[in-house]
């Protein structure tokens, strides 16, 4: 019995064109392989891109937070300054109005006091009018003796300033008669007053000449006394 040979299907394998098949396929490998290698590259620089801008932006914004921060404490002082500028100026306002209210006080006190013054001001006047005028009529009623004491005693009365008179005497040193003795008589209070005397008569003297005066209104009484007071002191 002879044994046959199992059919064993034949391949006719075309070694070529598979070689190119492999090879074109290895081309597209490769490419896909080097695109998706420039893409990942692309993508990874583009991420490190938007890593990089993203840590710019945050470097932005942490500046310009840190920016609001400064100009919010800035306007915060600000702030804390309008208010005590205004607490001050209200309280110079206050301070203000009470002194203008203390002025205003004062004003009145003053002007009342004035008034007062004013008032005794013109009482002292009319005192001194009506003593001015008894004076004169005195001086009327004395005429002859004045004239005697003119042209005899060197006597002479002169208007020296306001509400003043000069009491002039000459005929009193032997050595110099016509030396002149005066005194400066100051009539503008109720009280006369001798405000000065050439030569110098002693306080005491003149002190009681003139308590004498304003108690009596005795102006004649006065010229002798002061007469004789210039011829006692001896000058």
């Amino acid at each position: 019995m002879s044994t046959a040979s199992p059919n064993i299907p034949q391949f006719a394998f075309d070694f070529d064109t598979l070689r190119r098949n492999m090879d074109a396929f290895q081309a597209r490998f490769d490419a896909f392989i080097a695109d998706d290698r420039k893409r990942i590259l692309e993508d990874r620089n583009e991420f490190e891109k938007e890593i990089t801008e993203a840590k710019e932006q945050e470097q932005q914004m942490s500046n310009q937070i840190e920016y609001y921060k400064e100009k919010e404490a800035e306007l915060a002082q600000e702030s804390a300054r309008e208010r005590q500028e205004v607490q001050e100026t209200e309280s110079s306002i206050a301070e203000f109005t009470r002194k203008k209210q203390d002025l205003t006080i004062l004003r009145d006190a003053v002007v009342a006091q004035i008034l007062e013054t004013q008032s005794i001001l013109d009482k002292k006047r009319a005192e001194r009018s009506q003593d001015r005028a008894k004076f004169l009529a005195q001086s009327s009623l004395n005429a002859p003796e004045l004239a005697f004491w003119e042209q005899n005693l060197g006597l002479r009365i002169e208007g020296f300033d306001d509400d003043q008179l000069k009491i002039v005497f000459t005929l009193i040193s032997e050595s110099a008669w016509s030396r002149e003795y005066y005194a400066v008589m100051d009539l503008s209070d109720p009280d006369y007053e001798i405000r000065r005397c050439e030569p110098q008569l002693d306080k005491s003297v003149l002190d009681g000449m003139l308590t004498r005066l304003n108690e009596s209104r005795d102006f004649g009484r006065f010229l002798k006394d002061v007469r004789n007071a210039f011829k006692e002191s001896g000058l």
